[in-house]
C-alpha cells in the first residue's frame, strides 16, 4: 500500500482529519519561521501527543531546514517520530540524532541522494520542487534513473505540486509507492487544510489507475 504523508499541519483538527483518513504520517514544520506552516517547538509538542493518543494513533514528521544538532535535541524531545531535513544535512546531525531521518531533496540536488540511499539512519526520501512547499509541479525526468528500484526498504515520497486530483496519475508515471502534499490540501482561501481534501487525497494515492 503507498505511503501517504499531509505536511503543514497546525492544528488538532488537521492532525484528527489526517488520521481519520487513514494517511500514514503528519508533518509539522518546526524551526523554519520562513514558512507560513511553521510552528513553536513547544506548539508542536502539544500536536504530537494529541497525535499519539488518538483512537488511530498518527505517526508525526518534524519538517524542517538545515537544522542544528540542538534543534534536533528539542525536536527529540517533542516526541516526534521522525524528522526531515530540507537543505544541509550536517554530520553532527547524521551522527546525533537519535530520530530515524527522512532526507528531502529537489530539483537542484537530487542527484546528492546516493551518499545517503544505503545510510541506516536515513529512513527515506522525499523527492520535491524547487522550492519545498511552493505548490508546484517539477519535471519528473529530472528524478535519477532506477530510484525506486535502488532504495527498496526505506519510505520514498514523491511530492511538489500534487492533489487530489493528480496524485493517482503521477504516482503512476513515477513508480514511487508513496506522495506527500500540503498546499494540495489546503483550502480554497488557503487557511488551513480541507477536511474533503485530505480525504480525497489519501483515498487517490492509493487508487490503482
Amino acid at each position: 500500500m503507498n505511503t501517504v504523508k499531509i505536511c503543514g499541519l497546525k492544528t488538532k483538527e488537521e492532525i484528527r482529519w489526517t488520521a481519520e483518513a487513514g494517511a500514514d504520517l503528519g508533518g509539522i514544520v518546526v524551526f523554519y519561521p520562513k514558512s507560513k506552516r511553521n510552528l513553536e517547538i513547544g506548539e508542536a509538542a502539544e500536536l504530537v501527543s494529541y497525535a499519539k493518543n488518538l483512537d488511530k494513533p498518527l505517526k508525526t514528521v518534524a519538517v524542517t531546514v538545515s537544522p542544528e544538532l540542538s534543534d534536533i535535541a528539542e525536536i527529540e524531545n517533542a516526541g516526534f517520530d521522525y524528522v526531515q531535513i530540507h537543505g544541509e544535512l550536517r554530520k553532527e546531525v547524521l551522527e546525533g540524532s537519535k530520530l530515524p531521518i527522512i532526507k528531502a531533496f529537489n530539483v537542484r540536488d537530487m542527484g546528492d541522494h546516493e551518499k545517503y540511499r544505503d545510510c541506516e539512519k536515513i529512513a527515506g526520501f522525499v523527492f520535491d520542487a524547487g522550492i519545498p512547499g511552493s505548490g508546484t509541479a517539477f519535471d519528473y525526468s529530472l528524478l535519477p534513473q532506477g530510484l525506486t528500484e535502488s532504495t527498496k526498504g526505506k519510505i520514498m515520497l514523491l511530492a511538489g505540486g500534487l492533489n487530489p486530483d493528480n496524485v493517482s496519475g503521477a504516482l503512476k508515471a513515477t513508480g514511487f509507492r508513496g506522495a506527500d502534499t500540503s498546499s494540495g490540501v489546503e483550502r480554497a482561501d488557503g487557511n488551513g487544510k480541507s477536511r474533503d481534501k485530505i480525504f480525497s487525497f489519501a483515498l487517490n494515492a492509493r487508487a490503482e489507475i
